[in-house]
């Protein structure tokens, strides 16, 4: 292969081989690779190591904090069913429009806020915008009507936008391709988790009493604590989340060359840190791997918010009470975190992505034809746990393949938050799916979620094909003509490279 333009920034022992899914293949216990001019060895005793402190500094601290914007996004389902319509005075669709708009505006913050992260950095960024959504949850709890309703979800959508698209960012500048599926998929668990948490919360706190100083329903006291307790994190974050690994104080001086350097080793020298340029922008829409993967973040959203956005609802359609319907929709949650959790973790011991999406909707699938199917309370609430467990982990899946598949980091960050912007058209569906005239059964909602999932299952098929027809493509040097080029143009070739592997 003729790659002389930038083998001088690659890994020696490794030069000609192809990086496959994220793995450049050696067989040395040591690396040896060029950083700030000198040569540096690391054995892979001491990159485990670096990953545990990693793990134990950033997992922890981010899924927490997504866990609190998924809660202050889905607390409006808990509060719907403790009376926040008849309170507000909602009438015909305006419940569905107040969805809706959120997430119009969630999708329209999206890629602004990457663009931010990546100049400011995250260490800044997204505790800011956690303190941001947190503060206009706070001030949920006084809303009178529906246009101060509307008010508060559009600057929801505003705040929030950037929380998903830039954590996964964030975590792509720490973790390697392969690692970064069971990093995601943890952090996404928190959207599961928040189910499981925000019943607990809201049973809890519409037992006590109003609070003190709101207008008229126990609904309030949902609002107000939890919009406190994700303000109070926000400053958790501003101290914790560490910036940059060139240049962050938590690892000692080795620790941040290897952080930063064994990313490097991991794409062979093919990406470098970057200048932000529009060329690298309009690179990922010119991408046909995040096109299909928006369409099925986007197909996999309707189900995944329709269950976040409605399981009270329906499980009150079903007969329960208030309280209980909330109580009850905490075991699903719980069932679909723990799921969620052991296909990303397959996901990345397989260093596959899209067989791992084929086989977890089929249990969607099946759950939701129970919910169409028959109107026996039993059997509907078993549909729920398939349904939860057969659409949370899809997510983080199509959220990972899409950044494994992308460089340099700003074709990266740029990426992750045009899938999440795509895949966020999907809940402004599910916000109309569930309609007060098809109550109590909600036939047509569930039948508009087997559609969804049976729509991913096939781009995801499409996804496969085109991707492996792509790395034949490249093995067989059919892409080689983009290495004549300058050096500076091959550098920044990316997931462009000849030598560049999708992953499938």
């Amino acid at each position: 292969m003729s790659a002389k333009k930038d083998e001088s920034s690659s890994v020696q022992s490794t030069e000609k081989q192809p990086i496959h899914d994220g793995l450049v293949s050696a067989d040395a216990s040591d690396v040896e690779i060029a950083a700030f001019g000198t040569s540096v060895q690391f054995s892979k005793e001491e990159e485990a190591a670096l990953v545990r402190k990693l793990d134990w500094r950033i997992m922890p601290l981010v899924t927490i904090l997504y866990l609190s914007n998924f809660i202050d996004r889905t607390n409006i389902g808990n509060a719907k069913a403790a009376g926040l319509e008849k309170d507000l005075k909602l009438v015909g669709y305006q419940y569905n429009i107040g969805l809706s708009v959120f997430f119009i505006f969630y999708a329209l913050s999206e890629v602004p806020s990457n663009l931010i992260l990546k100049r400011v950095g995250a260490n800044v960024w997204i505790p800011t915008i956690v303190m941001f959504f947190g503060f206009v949850t706070f001030i949920t709890s006084w809303i009178k009507d529906f246009s101060s309703f509307m008010a508060i979800r559009v600057f929801l959508g505003i705040a929030e936008g950037g929380m998903m698209p830039g954590i996964a960012y964030f975590l792509s500048t720490y973790y390697k391709r392969h690692e970064l599926v069971l990093r995601v998929g943890i952090f996404v668990s928190a959207s599961s988790m928040s189910g499981a948490f925000g019943g607990l919360l809201a049973s809890g706190l519409l037992k006590i009493r109003q609070l003190d100083h709101l207008p008229l329903g126990r609904w309030r006291n949902i609002f107000l604590v939890e919009g406190a307790i994700t303000m109070l994190l926000s400053f958790v974050a501003f101290f914790f989340l560490p910036g940059k690994p060139e240049d962050t104080k938590f690892l000692n001086e080795r620790e941040r060359v290897i952080a930063t350097e064994r990313l490097r080793v991991e794409t062979a020298g093919l990406t470098k840190t970057e200048k932000t340029d529009f060329k690298l922008v309009l690179r990922a829409f010119t991408s046909v791997n995040n096109w299909l993967c928006g369409l099925g973040f986007l197909l996999c959203n309707i189900p995944t918010q329709g269950v976040s956005l409605f399981m009270p609802t329906l499980l009150k359609g079903m007969g329960y009470g208030t309280i209980e319907s909330q109580l009850r929709s905490v075991p699903p949650y719980v069932v679909a975190c723990s799921w969620s959790i052991f296909v990303a973790y397959g996901s990345y011991r397989t260093e596959r992505r899209g067989f791992w999406v084929l086989g977890t909707s089929l249990f969607g699938i099946a759950g939701a034809s129970v919910l169409v199917g028959t109107a026996n309370k039993r059997a509907d609430y078993a549909g729920l746990f398939l349904l939860a467990m057969g659409v949370f982990p899809l997510g983080p899946l199509f959220l990972s393949w899409a950044n494994n598949n992308a460089a340099p980091h700003t074709t990266r960050a740029v990426s992750s938050a045009m899938v999440v912007s795509i895949g966020t058209m999907g809940p402004i569906v599910s916000s109309w799916a569930y309609l007060p005239k098809d109550g109590p059964r909600y036939v047509t909602g569930n039948s508009i979620l087997i559609g969804a999932i049976a729509g991913l299952f096939i781009s995801t098929v499409v996804l496969i094909l085109y991707n492996t027809w792509e790395n034949k493509a490249r093995a067989a040097g059919r892409r080689d003509w983009r290495l004549d080029a300058d050096d500076e143009t091959v550098a920044n070739l990316g997931h462009l490279h000849p030598r560049f592997r999708l992953t499938i």
